[in-house]
């Protein structure tokens, strides 16, 4: 019932503006809804808006970047940051400190033992350091590696370590001794995880190949990416493996880390202060983990893999525009995924069934890292190193604002409807602004009044080409559409070209006069009494005659509307010089009109072709536009031929004269014989009056029979004859 109101809405609407083009912009789907901006509020597979979980901020750092999350057994939360790596703590209660400055300018990885104990993996020259609860840290295992990048316990209570750049995996005991446990043959290491049977999983970066180690130096490949990159990796409850694949996401990160520096920072190692060296950044900036890519791998950058427990593989999702930077299983019945990218810090929401929903749009420039504890999601953030707890209830408001909408001219605003879903005791407010610039400044309108009546509320903001609405959501209210109409400007069609041609002379497919010429022709039309007509270029030298049955004339134009419009077209005609226009047809669709040529008498047009967008538009808003072609000769009479007195000696003499189009062509022939061109006495046949003499002296003796034929530039001809002597 309530679609049928918002229908009925829309269509009396159209009846207050009064005009058959008024135009609806509509947002009622999820990709529509997720290009606008989102504050506290989440959009769910079915394209709805709600009021998203809360996210607050429990400790801000001076760091450039989070890359690693881990919880302890005691409920503390440990976060590694770079470029000048560091460890820092949140307890229980909420309080965060700083914990340990590492020798290393970046903590890519972080793991907690059952025992309490907490590792951190480093980079460059990567080391993994044991770190007291006190902040005190010792050196634990030096692979020899460049880059730490995953630590995770295996269920004997071994370290496994997934370093780079050679791609291998080492075993740690508790004690710190060490071995290589595989080598996988790829460039990193980039994640470790385990599966529900203690086997150890490893996600790896040049050609994208997700292990699973059996035992020392023996892994099986579960798959296989198209993609260079298994960044994460996350076990589900069912024992279905999530894991990312990303395409440059390597890239990315290995720019990330600052250029380096010697210079001596106070650390503490082993419980010690001491002076030494160690490479500090030159700059504290994540800027580049998002801008300064080398490689570019095209269609897919990121893809969100399923391995169910029978290996069968299914993409849950995939994108061309944003990376996955982590991911995480919800604690829930279903076992959602939860995911991070690289778009305005999105955190998504997926489920096997490819059910989508965007939970929340932190707007920080990424979230890097993700963690799953009993009190929501924790988030570690870019740009800003930073710690967020997206919470398990939703918060009390939020906001979304939606696109700007080009209406691509000023516009009158007509009606807005909504379709909301709001219980007992919650509410939801839409209001509007309007401008003339494609982004919102300052002279914007203020937002309006919040409207009334979701069946179809007026809307207030004053008359532009650029429109946005804005709504806000307390408590359980959904919006899942949004309509509103509007009546763009009216702009005048622009006629580009009239041309007037012979009929013979154009296409069965009358379309192709739309790309006529942007200016009028040069030349005139001339047509005959014997149906042939011509159209010789003004430019051209030639005094070629015209010839063949063309018997109609065809105005063409070429016109067209910047509203898309369709037009309607009326021709007219008058003699050259004339002041009054007489109309042969109207109502033309276009872009032709065809028109006996022997409806004209002889003499000089002009055609005139006049469109409006009348069709589409009230009277009060129609728009026109017209364009005159080229002067065309209509000339249908042959000249006429006189004899002339006879000159000196053996002459036969000529006159031959034309009512409208000048003398082209003059030839004689004796005695039914050949055709011979004849010049005019004044050298040049260029007007409408030609004298011609012709010498006869060297005819043979006896009588000959003598024939003048003249044509005119029509192509008209006319014959004369004279016994001789």
């Amino acid at each position: 019932m309530r679609g049928i109101i918002m229908c009925l809405a829309i269509l009396l609407n159209i009846q207050v503006i009064g005009a058959s083009s008024t135009r609806i912009w509509e947002v009622n789907r999820y990709g529509e809804f997720l290009s606008g901006k989102f504050e506290n509020v989440a959009l769910d597979h079915t394209g709805t808006l709600r009021v998203a979980p809360e996210l607050s901020t429990l400790h801000e750092t001076d760091q450039a970047v989070v890359w690693s999350l881990v919880q302890s057994a005691d409920g503390t939360i440990y976060f590694g940051t770079g470029h000048q790596g560091a460890v820092f703590q949140v307890s229980a209660d909420g309080e965060g400190k700083l914990l340990w400055n590492a020798p290393e300018i970046e903590v890519l990885a972080l793991a907690a033992g059952s025992d309490g104990s907490l590792y951190a993996g480093t980079a460059p020259n990567g080391k993994v350091y044991h770190i007291a609860a006190s902040g005190d840290a010792k050196e634990f295992f030096d692979p020899g590696e460049k880059y730490i990048w995953s630590l995770e316990f295996d269920p004997q209570g071994f370290l496994m370590v997934g370093t780079g750049d050679q791609g291998k995996i080492y075993r740690v005991s508790p004690e710190g001794a060490g071995e290589l446990w595989l080598e996988s043959g790829q460039r990193h290491v980039m994640s470790l995880a385990l599966d529900l049977d203690g086997k150890v999983l490893a996600g790896t970066d040049r050609e994208g190949i997700l292990y699973r180690i059996e035992e020392r130096n023996k892994a099986f490949a579960l798959y296989d990416s198209d993609l260079p990159e298994i960044s994460s990796i996350a076990v589900a409850d069912d024992g279905a493996i999530y894991f990312s694949a990303m395409g440059g996401g390597m890239d990315r990160m290995l720019q990330a880390i600052p250029s380096l520096q010697q210079m001596p920072v106070q650390v503490s190692v082993g419980g010690a202060q001491s002076a030494v060296q160690v490479r500090a950044p030159q700059v504290a900036s994540a800027v580049a983990y998002s801008s300064q890519a080398t490689v570019v791998y095209g269609g897919e950058r990121s893809a969100l893999m399923r391995l169910s427990s029978g290996q069968a593989i299914e993409k849950i999702w995939s994108s061309n525009e944003e990376h996955i930077l982590d991911l995480v299983v919800r604690d829930d019945p279903g076992g959602d995924i939860l995911f991070a990218t690289d778009s305005e810090g999105r955190i998504y929401q997926t489920s096997s069934q490819r059910q989508l929903s965007l939970v929340s749009q932190t707007d920080k420039p990424q979230m890097t890292a993700l963690l799953r504890t009993v009190n929501g999601v924790l988030m570690g953030s870019a740009h800003s190193g930073a710690l967020y707890r997206l919470a398990l209830e939703s918060t009390a408001q939020g906001t979304y604002q939606s696109t700007v909408h080009d209406t691509s001219g000023v516009s009158q605003w007509g009606r807005l409807s909504w379709r909301q879903a709001a219980q007992d005791g919650t509410r939801l407010e839409i209001s509007t602004r309007s401008g003339n610039t494609s982004r919102p400044d300052t002279s914007w309108s203020s937002w309006s009044e919040s409207l009334i009546d979701p069946d179809g509320s007026l809307i207030a903001s004053p008359p532009a080409r650029f429109l946005q609405w804005r709504s806000t959501l307390y408590g359980k209210a959904q919006l899942s559409a949004v309509k509103l109409t509007y009546l763009p400007q009216n702009s005048a069609p622009v006629v580009k070209s009239v041309n007037v041609v012979p009929e013979a002379a154009q296409s069965s497919d009358s379309s192709g006069a739309s790309n006529a010429s942007s200016s009028t022709s040069s030349y005139s039309i001339t047509v005959s009494g014997s149906g042939s007509s011509s159209a010789p270029e003004a430019t051209s030298g030639s005094s070629k005659i015209p010839s063949g049955p063309i018997r109609k004339l065809a105005v063409v134009w070429g016109a067209e509307d910047p509203d898309g419009d369709k037009l309607r077209a009326e021709v007219f005609f008058r003699e050259l010089g004339g002041s009054s226009w007489i109309s042969v047809k109207e109502n033309l669709p276009g872009p032709k009109f065809s028109l006996e040529s022997d409806t004209l008498a002889d003499g000089r047009y002009e055609f005139k072709v006049r469109v409006d967008d009348g069709r589409v538009n009230s009277a009060e808003r129609t728009l026109s536009a017209e364009r005159v072609s080229s002067p065309v000769l209509v000339d249908q009479t042959p000249p006429q031929i006189s004899k002339l007195p006879a000159g000196t000696g053996d002459e036969l003499r000529f006159i031959a004269e034309d009512a409208v189009s000048e003398i082209r062509q003059a030839e004689y022939a004796v005695d039914a014989g050949e055709w011979y061109p004849l010049l005019a006495d004044d050298g040049i046949l260029d007007s409408r009056r030609e004298e011609f003499t012709l010498q006869v002296n060297d005819l043979p003796e006896g009588q000959h029979l003598v024939v003048l034929r003249v044509r005119d530039s029509a192509g008209n001809a006319a014959l004369a004859k004279s016994l001789h002597p």
